[in-house]
């Protein structure tokens, strides 16, 4: 008996296929794209707002130390200028300082101006999600309720 129940089982394993040896022929369903909630746009915006507030901090701090390069270079052509007056004798002289101090300047604003453009445009800020009308709606009947409750 037990040889008998043996070969039977050995047979049906032969003769019924593994479920998991073969794939089936039909594909299966791919996954329906979810509607996107207020809730998730609205965390969506969250992330992209701080991600855009953070450009812009990142831009400020950019900026200051632009302007900073800027003050620095400006003060120091009017020292320079000014150290070369004491000595100066002749109006030649003097207006070859004053010549000199302002294309030392004129050279910084072109530095600071090539800087500026090197950062680029000032982001976009994201826009905020838009409320679907059924939610609104609903709020909308949520007050009237408890108004009449009231």
């Amino acid at each position: 008996m037990r040889k008998e129940i043996a070969a039977l089982c050995l047979i049906t394993a032969l003769v019924l296929p593994a479920p998991s040896a073969f794939a089936d022929s039909t594909p299966s369903p791919s996954p329906t794209p979810q509607i996107e909630t207020y809730k998730d746009r609205m965390d969506r915006f969250k992330k992209e707002r701080e991600a855009f507030e953070n450009t812009l901090k990142d831009r400020a701090t950019k900026m200051r130390l632009i302007n900073s390069d800027f003050k620095k270079a400006v003060d120091k052509a009017i020292s320079d200028a000014k150290t070369a007056l004491v000595s100066a004798n002749t109006p030649a002289q003097k207006s070859a300082i004053s010549t000199t101090r302002q294309s030392a300047i004129a050279a910084a604003i072109a530095a600071r101006e090539n800087a500026i453009a090197a950062l680029g445009a000032l982001p976009t800020p994201p826009a905020p999600p838009m409320r679907d009308e059924r939610s609104a709606k609903e709020k909308k009947g949520e007050k009237e309720k408890e108004k009449q409750k009231r």
